[in-house]
């Protein structure tokens, strides 16, 4: 029997994208499609237990990241066509399209684990 969940619009009470789409749905994985306009983003966030995969479907994706528990910032990620990305549990990140023009599509795949979306500061620098 087929979910009547897949291929349809999930919004998401955390933040607001132009799409989010449940692609496949598991109790351990999950697959979700997005469709970030210009300039949309996810904001910072973690997860307790699940692996994020960021694949790119269309445009270019960045991922900006940053160690929960230290707080050190690591490089923003740019992924074009093809192009995946795997951050494990306790990495905070926000996937964002910086273009002023294009969209960006990627899929998420998401497991192995109970999901959880946890908001997460980054810290500022003070000089």
């Amino acid at each position: 029997m087929s979910d009547p969940n897949i291929g349809q619009e999930r919004p998401s009470s955390d933040f607001a994208v132009s799409s989010r789409k449940i692609v496949a749905e598991g109790k351990d994985v999950q697959v979700k499609e997005f469709l970030l306009g210009p300039g949309e983003e996810v904001p910072w966030h973690h997860h307790t237990e699940v692996f994020d995969v960021f694949y790119c479907l269309e445009g270019r994706l960045h991922v900006q990241c940053a160690e929960v528990w230290s707080g050190e910032a690591r490089a923003t990620v740019e992924l074009g066509v093809g192009q995946s990305l795997k951050l494990e549990p306790g990495t905070a990140h926000r996937p964002f399209n910086p273009s002023a023009r294009e969209r960006c599509r990627f899929l998420l795949v998401q497991g192995i684990g109970e999901y959880d979306w946890i908001r997460y500061e980054p810290r500022t620098r003070s000089d």
